[in-house]
């Protein structure tokens, strides 16, 4: 009988927290930038390795790791998206 595993369940929460702590660093948390974006990529790398172990096992169901590896892949586009859209204008000169 197929099931859930930690891993998936692990994969998923790990693909919400990186949203949620990238929108909270950016309105609340007041932590260095330099570790909170490492905190955040590093969720979405471990999110990604979970979720691909759970799909490739096969005494699990692989509803949940699927959904976790989709979030993954657009919050890291999201991260991205908006760390490059960060980087556009240029210094400013007084």
């Amino acid at each position: 009988m197929k099931k859930f595993s930690w891993r998936s369940y692990w994969s998923l929460f790990l693909s919400v927290f990186s949203i949620t702590f990238f929108i909270t660093m950016l309105y609340g948390l007041r932590i260095h930038p330099y570790f909170g974006f490492f905190l955040v990529v590093l969720s979405i790398i471990l999110s990604l390795i979970f979720g691909f172990i759970a799909i490739s096992k096969d005494t699990e169901k692989k509803n949940i790791a699927i959904l976790a590896i989709i979030i993954a892949f657009g919050s890291g586009a999201f991260f991205v998206f908006a760390f490059l859209m960060s980087q556009m204008s240029g210094p400013t000169e007084l």
